[in-house]
């Protein structure tokens, strides 16, 4: 890139708008240095620190943090370092420490910007030992070392000493002394009266500006001034040796400071491009491919910044087109156009958000060529259109398919004819060659070649009621609209009249048609901004009935999982009032009108809906005792169809019949018995489970909700109870002790449990329990039961 077309292009006064927003003389450098890159991969890692940053809301106080590479420079050349610089050092290291804190606490959300700001490097000791020596004025503190806090501490006793004295000497003879004692020469001394010298012996310092006094240091007083010039030459010493150690220690640490010092610039460069994209509304461009260019809402950021009304542009280079001819009035904004594209390509290189709107695209060219103005050389003897020529040569010969050329005002400054042909040329050959060119002109001819040349597009600046409207349209070219100006500037009516009657009938048509084309194609936009509002309302309207319709769907599916939930409950609700019923029939020994209820429960809610809230009609005609059924003598084997249980026949009265099932006698209706055959090992009241039926004496609820842990035990439990088994085990792991304190406070609530305790090693240890259910035939009290070791140990010794 070329410094000629980069000034051209007003390049450096936006690096110097950058260079406003930085707080460190570093990152100001960085940024008048700025220089565009030709690479997509550098551009696109740059645009996303930025993004990372312009995505945050606040930022680190990187000002804090003072330029010390000439401090660094000097140490590491073994010089000393002043306090004030040795205070710079110091506020450096801090500032670093907070910088890197900073993104460090963020690098979740800008793990590109922490990339650059881990190189930060942390000097603890470096800023620990400045800190403990150097006070915030940057002198060395009395505490820096031993030597240096008794040689200040005996300053000041002998200072004060002498002071006093010399104040009563003062005191005693008042007419001799001007005022109070003070310094001279580092020396304390009298402002002796000129008429009392005699009366005062001693060294004349100085005398006042009028002499008529004397400052006298007083013979007397020799001696200690001497003793403190001494402790003073000490203290001298003993600081220089401490600004040494100090400025050694910088040295070592001189490299890592190095590295955050231009860290610390680069990161300041970064956020001074955060600022500018902020306080410029700016949008992050996207880079496109080939010679794609779509400006949307485009600023000029030097006028952006001089005024708020500015017209923004929209540019699009129509595809298959590498050659765009801008037309339009005088002081209509061609140049503008031309200049804000090839600056903000320039400033899209630098990894700039630029001034513009969402949907912004622009590619990256290798090289930008310019040429604007009219520059004479007269040094070179060179002709305005001659400079043009010498530019347009230069650009013909390096110019490529990543190049993008400007031309202001092509083919001027000679015949309008011969600049036509000229002109057509050069466009030809760019054209040919692939290169993206955008041009301005004012001639007609030209205007009319590039409207139906294949790939090349008219572009028209508006004008309206004798004013420039400063907005661009593609199509057609521009009218320049010479004579309407010169009439709204006041030149006289005859002489317009005359200049028309010499452009001629058929130029005058021109023109005419050019402003009803462009009122046409003013309709057409508003009619394309009217079909375009209809498109973003019916977008709206689709987008509304695509959000209701998942709010509906979403409340569907709520309610499904109401309903699921409550058909849940009422299982539940259902199971533990048949658990109570039994409990019920087995405390009450079976009597008939308790198992008539329970029969009645367990039959009205089999009419009800079942888990998929359907009718069970069928299960409901199951438990209907039929009016004719089996027949059963005393002492038979049957089997309970309910309760999957075995017993004897005790009793038959009628349909109903008494069963012995294990110690529990319970009368039920014959179609609920089914008659079984004696086995070897089935003795008479001995309950039996069912063949298809298995009880397994050991349940594991390990893993389970509470809930469903506590109904698992409940059913487990009435099925050993059922079929009379004396001693269950309940696994429910150690873990947290949740499952361990529901099973021990639920079976200390059964009167059906005889005792509990832990298992043995064996038998799980702590993670499992073993429940003795029934009486005991010993006629012993219940277990006791220990939660733990410790609990054991309690008892035994409560017991003893």
């Amino acid at each position: 890139m070329s410094k000629q077309a980069l000034e051209l292009l007003e390049f450096p006064r936006v690096c110097e708008i950058i260079a406003s927003y930085c707080r460190t003389p570093m990152g100001k450098e960085r940024a008048l240095a700025m220089v565009p890159q030709a690479s997509a991969e550098i551009v696109k890692a740059e645009l996303d620190r930025v993004t990372e940053l312009v995505a945050l809301e606040d930022e680190p106080d990187i000002g804090s943090v003072p330029d010390i590479r000439s401090c660094l420079r000097r140490a590491v050349q073994e010089g000393i370092l002043a306090g004030p610089e040795l205070l710079a050092v110091r506020c450096a290291c801090a500032g670093v420490r907070r910088s890197r804190q900073f993104f460090s606490q963020r690098r979740e959300r800008a793990p590109r910007v922490w990339h650059v700001a881990r190189r930060l490097v942390e000097q603890p000791e470096l800023e620990l030992t400045l800190d403990r020596v150097l006070d915030d004025a940057g002198l060395v503190r009395d505490s820096a070392t031993p030597v240096l806090d008794k040689t200040r501490r005996e300053l000041r006793r002998r200072r004060n000493r002498l002071v006093d004295r010399m104040e009563k000497m003062v005191a005693e003879h008042p007419e001799w002394f001007a005022d109070r004692p003070t310094v001279r020469r580092d020396r304390f001394v009298l402002p002796v009266r000129l008429e009392a010298r005699e009366q005062v012996g001693g060294v004349i310092h100085e005398s006042s500006a009028s002499g008529h006094t004397l400052f006298v240091e007083p013979l007397e007083t020799v001696a200690d001034q001497n003793e403190l010039a001494e402790l003073r030459g000490v203290e001298a010493d003993e600081v220089a040796r401490v600004f040494r150690n100090l400025s050694g220690l910088v040295a070592r640490h001189a490299a890592d400071l190095q590295i955050s010092i231009d860290t610390v610039g680069e990161l300041d460069l970064l956020l001074a491009k955060r600022r500018f994209a902020l306080e410029f509304n700016c949008c992050r461009p996207e880079i496109s491919n080939g010679c794609r260019i779509e400006l949307v809402g485009a600023r000029h950021p030097l006028l952006a910044r001089r005024k708020r009304d500015v017209v923004p542009l929209n540019f699009r280079v129509p595809d298959g087109k590498h050659v765009v001819l801008v037309s339009g009035p005088n002081a209509g904004g061609k140049t503008v156009v031309i200049k804000t594209l090839g600056l903000l390509c320039l400033m899209l290189a630098c990894g700039l958000y630029l001034p513009a709107e969402a949907g912004t695209s622009l590619p990256l060219f290798e090289k930008v060529f310019v040429d604007i103005g009219d520059e004479q050389s007269l040094d070179a003897d060179l002709s305005s259109f001659t400079g043009h020529l010498v530019r347009l040569k230069h650009i013909l010969e390096h110019a490529d398919t990543r190049s993008l050329v400007l031309l202001d005002e092509i083919g001027a400054s000679t015949a309008p004819e011969e600049g036509v042909a000229l002109a057509v040329a050069v466009l030809e050959a760019l054209r040919d060659r692939g290169v993206l060119t955008v041009a301005t002109t004012h001639l007609g001819a030209l205007k009319m070649f590039v409207q139906d040349e294949p790939g090349m597009v008219n572009a028209a600046m508006g004008f309206r009621d004798g004013r420039p409207t400063y907005r661009l349209t593609f199509g057609f070219p521009g009218e320049s609209s010479a004579l309407e100006i010169a009439a709204r500037v006041g030149l006289g009516e005859e002489l317009i009249r005359r200049a028309e009657s010499r452009l001629g009938r058929e130029w005058l048509d021109l023109g005419a048609k050019l402003r009803v084309l462009n009122q046409e194609l003013e309709k057409a936009l508003v009619a394309r901004r009217e079909a375009e509002a209809v498109r973003l309302e019916g977008e709206r309207l689709r987008t509304t009935y695509e959000a209701r319709l998942d709010e509906l769907e979403q409340r569907v599916r709520t309610e499904q999982e109401r309903l699921q939930h409550e058909r849940k409950d009422v299982l539940i609700r259902t199971r533990r009032e048949i658990e109570n019923l039994v409990r019920e029939i087995r405390e009450t020994q079976a009597r008939h009108d308790v198992v008539v209820k329970a029969k009645r429960f367990v039959e009205d809610e089999l009419r009800k809906t079942d888990v998929t809230g359907t009718k069970s009609q069928g299960s409901a005609s199951e438990v209907r005792e039929p009016n004719i059924g089996p027949r059963f003598a005393v002492g038979d084997a049957v089997e309970s169809k309910s309760l999957r249980c075995r017993g004897t026949v005790a009793q038959v009265t009628g349909e109903a019949v008494t069963v012995v099932l294990g110690n529990i006698r319970m009368q039920l209706p014959v179609s609920d018995l089914v008659a079984v055959g004696a086995s070897a090992d089935s003795a008479p009241g001995v309950v039996q489970a069912a063949e298809p039926f298995h009880f397994e004496p050991r349940l594991s609820v390990r893993g389970m909700p509470k809930d469903e842990a506590e109904e698992a035990v409940s059913r487990f439990l009435d099925d050993a109870v059922c079929l009379g088994t004396k001693q269950v085990v309940v696994v429910h792991g150690k873990g947290m002790g949740v499952l361990q304190k529901m099973l021990w406070r639920r079976l200390r609530d059964d009167p059906r449990v005889r005792g509990f305790r832990f298992g043995e090693p064996s038998e799980g240890g702590t993670g499992a329990t073993v429940v003795l259910l029934g009486d005991d035939a010993s006629g012993d009290a219940k277990l006791s039961v220990a939660t733990s070791p410790g609990q054991k140990r309690a008892n035994r010794r409560k017991r003893g």
